[in-house]
């Protein structure tokens, strides 16, 4: 059967070009398997402009006050950009990115996203205005770090944060180009003592970004897209804290020197064919491939009068992803009805390699050293077949239903699982949607309501590779391996059922209410304590049944909104509940936590500011899988940052357009028993200007 695809492939691409520009299409959102209306889908957008005059590395820092709060972090989010899950989002300039869109609908499920994820779409900027030109923007940022220790001696050294970006784009009837290159140094500053050795090089890492893109238009009826992404980033830390144990009462003197150093590139590639076939036929084919590569050296030296000891260590990581996708869909208008079917194919292959390796060497007094040596070397290949046909009936602009399903064309053997294994290969999903207002006639007030359901499993989670900052992100890696698991409990070809409701109420042109409702089920890992021989215990890890709920509620208010003056603030609040079901009871987490921000734009004549707060209230367990924080003991008390704050100026100068001054700040207050942020403060300025 999978003989055939290639032919399939082939035969897309004459279709393609049997009738020689497609617009392209900014009715839907591209999930990366399937295409929702946007009429009919509940989101939430905002601009890459909203997000310019603050620095981040990570772009889930940034979103979290406008989304799900501190449950909107780099774990817990998954991208897709311009229709491609491979691309990874910090490989982009907030400038090279138009629009950011977090999708409220159980078909983010079905589309690659695992349980209790959140999808969201990014659209980068390719139609500019004009026949050429270039932007420049520029940031520098002092940061430190914020004590949270019961020790008043420790201080934070002063670093700085650099990001400056510089891009160039040409227009003509036929071809649109543009190209850009960032460079972004962050830092994480250490907290010393006044007995502190120095640190030679604080951690931190040098990140350039290259992204181009080409759309040449192909004829009447095709158009041809063509991206490319190189990031490398090298990350190091190195010190020497002799002093820290050296104690002027004793003769004990100590030594630790630590260095390390890693390197990561990042290359990403694709293009994209959009073709008119035929009145209401379109078909978009598309391929791209990315590189990972991550290398890392560690050496520990530790020094006293009677001990020696010491480490190297070395680990790779290389990871290629080919994802080659054809969705074909229909639209035919029947009165008052809109049909849409569709069918979209993907084939996937990945291939990951791991090496590490560890010296170790102690030697005490007079006793010889005792060396110790470890190597360990990984490869997995993986291919994935999926065939979704969906179909969309919508009733003027009142009602919409659409459903499919994602069909697993993957062998037992591809998988390497056994062939007496139970095997499901069909997870439907369904939409649906009410426009009251409009199917009422009620004109004073808009009221949209949203249902979704869809069935997923570990078949269908898929994400690329990621660049890691001053922590391991760890991607998904979607091993069927069992015997990378310790533990029988874990099943993982189970199948779990999402579900979403939601509403979107306009009370004017001035306020409006969001409110989105999920329900799912994953897998997650618990650690046990059992007992073991007369007086000790043993631990192992348990992947149990974990049920969840997420509740969101957004109010936004345009309090002005005139042609040379906005004003725009708005609240929101999130609260998930997991129970999970252990050998030792039943667990319930996130009860009383509700987390979320509250953001404020505001534009009169040539000023412009912003300011963000980040907020989480509760204590107790903390239901987040992919977070950080201790999901059994959770957050210890109410905490508020205020995340991001700008304020500045735009010049009218003839030479130049779209020139501005700003300054800007970030976490420059928390309160003191916050626990939301990573503790670092930025205090800059920065510049935008256009030729």
């Amino acid at each position: 059967m999978y003989s055939r695809i290639p032919c399939l492939i082939a035969l897309a691409i004459c279709l393609s070009f049997s009738k020689a520009h497609a617009q392209t299409d900014t009715s839907h959102y591209d999930l990366g398997r399937v295409k929702l209306d946007k009429k009919f889908t509940q989101s939430i957008t905002l601009k890459g402009a909203d997000l310019q005059r603050q620095p981040f590395a990570n772009i889930s820092d940034a979103l979290n006050v406008w989304f799900y709060g501190t449950y909107t972090n780099s774990g817990s989010v998954i991208y897709v950009i311009d229709g491609n899950i491979v691309n990874d989002v910090n490989a982009y300039n907030i400038n090279d990115i138009e629009e950011i869109t977090l999708v409220q609908n159980a078909v983010a499920q079905a589309s690659g996203a695992p349980s209790q994820q959140q999808m969201i779409l990014i659209k980068t900027k390719r139609s500019k205005p004009g026949k050429s030109g270039i932007e420049a923007t520029g940031q520098t940022n002092l940061i430190n770090v914020r004590n949270m220790s019961n020790v008043k001696d420790i201080n934070s050294p002063t670093n700085v944060y650099h990001q400056y970006y510089l891009s160039g784009y040409k227009n003509t009837d036929l071809v649109s180009t543009g190209i850009s290159a960032t460079y972004l140094r962050d830092v994480f500053p250490t907290l010393t003592t006044s007995k502190q050795a120095n640190i030679k090089t604080p951690l931190g890492f040098n990140r350039f970004k290259f992204n181009g893109y080409a759309d040449v238009k192909l004829g009447s009826n095709n158009s041809l897209s063509a991206t490319a992404t190189y990031v490398p980033q090298v990350t190091r830390f190195d010190y020497d804290n002799s002093n820290i144990y050296n104690d002027p009462n004793t003769a004990s003197r100590a030594q630790t020197i630590t260095a390390y150093h890693a390197k990561q590139n990042l290359l990403n590639g694709g293009i994209r064919l959009n073709s008119q076939l035929a009145k209401g036929l379109k078909n978009n084919l598309s391929a791209s491939y990315s590189y990972y590569n991550y290398n890392e050296d560690y050496n520990y030296n530790y020094y006293s009068s009677d001990l020696h000891s010491s480490t190297d260590a070395y680990s790779l990581h290389r990871r290629n992803v080919l994802l080659l996708r054809d969705n074909l869909s229909y639209q035919k208008t029947i009165g008052d009805f809109s049909i849409e079917p569709a069918v979209d194919f993907s084939y996937r292959y990945t291939r990951d390699s791991t090496a590490k390796a560890t010296n170790n060497e102690t030697s005490s007094g007079t006793d010889p050293s005792f060396p110790s040596t470890s190597a360990e070397r990984t490869y997995a290949k993986r291919k994935d077949y999926l065939l979704t046909p969906s179909l969309g009936i919508s009733f003027k602009n009142s009602i919409n239903l659409q459903g499919g399903f994602v069909t697993v064309l993957d062998s037992k053997k591809s998988l390497a699982i056994a062939s007496n294994a139970e095997l499901k290969r069909i997870f439907p999903f369904a939409s649906a949607s009410v426009n009251v207002s409009s199917l009422a006639g009620i004109n004073i007030v808009g009221i949209k309501l949203y249902g979704s359901y869809s069935k997923q499993s570990i078949l269908l989670q898929t994400d690329g590779e990621h660049l890691t900052g001053f922590s391991f992100d760890g991607p998904l890696q979607n091993s069927l391996n069992s015997g990378g698991y310790p533990n029988f409990t874990y099943d993982p070809l189970k199948s779990y059922n999402v579900y979403t409701a939601g509403a979107d109420v306009n009370v004017s042109a001035l306020l409006s209410v969001n409110y989105n409702y999920e329900r799912g089920g994953l897998q997650i890992p618990i650690l046990y304590y059992l007992p073991y021989g007369a007086n000790g215990s043993q631990s192992f890890i348990g992947y149990v049944d974990s049920k969840y709920t997420r509740n969101r509620i957004g109010i936004t208010f345009r309090v002005v909104d005139k042609t040379d003056a906005h004003f725009i603030t708005g609240l929101n609040a999130t609260n998930i509940k997991q129970r999970t079901n252990t050998i030792t009871g039943n667990l319930a987490t996130g009860d009383k936590v509700w987390t979320g921000g509250w953001v404020n734009r505001l534009d009169i004549n040539r000023v412009f500011a912003g300011m963000d707060v980040l907020y989480q209230l509760g204590g107790g367990g903390f239901a987040n899988p992919y977070s950080s924080i201790d999901p059994i003991l959770g957050p210890s008390d109410h905490s508020f940052s205020l995340q991001n704050v700008y304020f500045g100026y735009k010049l009218q100068i003839n030479r130049f357009k779209n020139f501005e001054v700003f300054a800007n700040g970030r976490n420059i207050w928390q309160n003191k028993k916050s626990e939301i942020t990573d503790n670092r403060r930025f205090y800059g300025l920065g510049f935008k200007l256009g030729l």
